[in-house]
């Protein structure tokens, strides 16, 4: 049987691809990164799009690679790591942080300035209970996504993102001033480490089984279909992530002169659009960041309960996504800045783990001892992240401690684990292939 996807499936799968990662972090963190590095901008935004496009592209390609999930590119761990690994990581991108994320975002910047101040704390309770009362009924019905998400809320997304994009560069604005903080000395890594804040990367691992789902919905089962499918919504996704990111970095960057230096992205976001907009833009800007955020969470609550469904023997996926989509109310009610703060110093910590992981399973096949690569690579990356996690927690007992390393390259930016991690990655390769050198002439004795 002849299987194919038509060219207008393939766009709406890019356009669902599209839309699960363009959520909160997505929205805010350009706008803010932009605003601080000033005259730097396209320097942040460059290294912003290798861990906010590149990564996440790496990621499904690598996903279709192995052709399964999460736990397919980890077959090299202990079973007891990976399950701890693949938990930590999903709840992370599920109820802990990034879908309480984006009811906090969507209520910040889409719903606050039409509130009085009185209002906040039972408007935002309310305001959550019915983001993930939306969430939840179209996450129980996962096979539908495409047709929910790809073919009806992505084009009218687009269309608002369009019209919120252009407007920087046909309307009059201020030139970039000054970069501000690290974007002054670091404008690259700064942007680099901004792209970690979205989480795309290791939203990835997940969205690449929900893409690989949704395909095979479609009758679509051939691995050589499945990986070209793939690989092509997630080219469709990174090309609209990547207009998107510019258009914001050059948005934040250019509003120097419209507004006071703001507390987070989605403050510099909403009081940018305020002010050449007016109510118009206030409506504008709603209806685009609650359409984002909404279909961002309903990709991650739909692959973390399919994940823990397959580990659990007692929960079904509905009872999954009630449990998640209740949690996230519980987590979203501590506020924006909070749930930004409390984290930073995890994903500090994970992403150079999800970094090794995509690529390690992009040259699996080059590898001649993958189990020892694998499980060294891994084992100091997480050393060498700790470090930086700890660093970023800003708990001054340890700084003591943790100035030891200040010798390590890039280690006062964040960046201390890639020197190692990549002798060790050398290191490995060089054993492996010495160790199959020596099996032939211990077989011949």
């Amino acid at each position: 049987m002849k299987q194919h996807l038509s060219i207008q499936n393939q766009m709406g799968m890019g356009f669902m691809a599209f839309a699960m990662f363009l959520g909160a972090g997505n929205l805010i963190f350009p706008p803010m990164a932009g605003y601080l590095a000033g005259e730097a901008v396209w320097q942040a935004a460059a290294g912003f799009l290798i861990t906010g496009v590149g990564l996440p592209l790496l990621g499904i390609v690598t996903i279709s690679k192995v052709g399964g999930g999460f736990n397919s590119i980890t077959e090299e761990l202990p079973r007891w790591l990976v399950i701890l690994l693949g938990s930590t990581i999903f709840l992370i991108i599920g109820p802990l942080y990034a879908v309480p994320r984006t009811a906090m975002v969507a209520y910040e910047v889409g719903i606050l300035p039409f509130l009085s101040e009185s209002a906040n704390t039972t408007s935002r309770l309310a305001f959550c209970l019915c983001f993930f009362l939306i969430a939840w009924y179209l996450c129980l019905k996962p096979g539908k996504l495409l047709e929910t998400v790809g073919e009806l809320i992505t084009p009218a997304l687009i269309i608002l993102l369009f019209i919120l994009g252009v407007s920087p560069f046909v309307i009059s604005s201020d030139s970039p001033g000054d970069a501000l903080e690290n974007y002054s000395q670091t404008p690259f890594i700064s942007g680099f480490l901004d792209g970690y804040l979205t989480m795309d990367a290791l939203a990835a691992l997940m969205f690449g089984v929900v893409i690989m789902t949704n395909l095979k919905s479609h009758g679509i089962t051939d691995p050589g279909k499945l990986f070209r499918y793939s690989i092509s919504t997630g080219v469709i996704a990174a090309t609209g992530l990547g207009l998107v990111y510019l258009s914001l970095f050059y948005l934040g960057a250019s509003s120097r002169g419209l507004i006071e230096m703001p507390d987070n992205g989605a403050q510099a976001l909403a009081l940018y659009v305020e002010q050449l907009f007016g109510p118009f833009g206030n409506i504008l800007l709603a209806a685009v960041v609650i359409l984002a955020c909404l279909t961002t969470a309903i990709g991650c609550i739909t692959a973390a309960s399919e994940y823990f469904e397959e580990l659990s023997e007692r929960l079904s996926y509905a009872q999954l996504v009630s449990i998640i989509s209740l949690s996230c109310v519980f987590f979203a009610n501590l506020g924006l800045n909070q749930i930004i703060d409390l984290f930073i110093p995890v994903l500090f910590l994970l992403y150079p783990i999800c970094i090794i992981l995509i690529l390690l399973g992009l040259i699996r096949h080059l590898l001649p001892n993958p189990y020892l690569t694998y499980r060294a690579t891994l084992a100091i990356a997480f050393l060498f992240s700790l470090f930086d996690a700890l660093k970023s927690s800003n708990i001054n007992s340890l700084d003591i401690y943790l100035d030891t390393f200040n010798f390590l390259p890039g280690f006062n930016t964040h960046m201390g684990w890639l020197i190692p991690s990549t002798l060790c990655l050398l290191v490995s390769i060089l054993l492996g292939r010495k160790q199959k050198t020596a099996e032939p002439s211990l077989s011949e004795d």
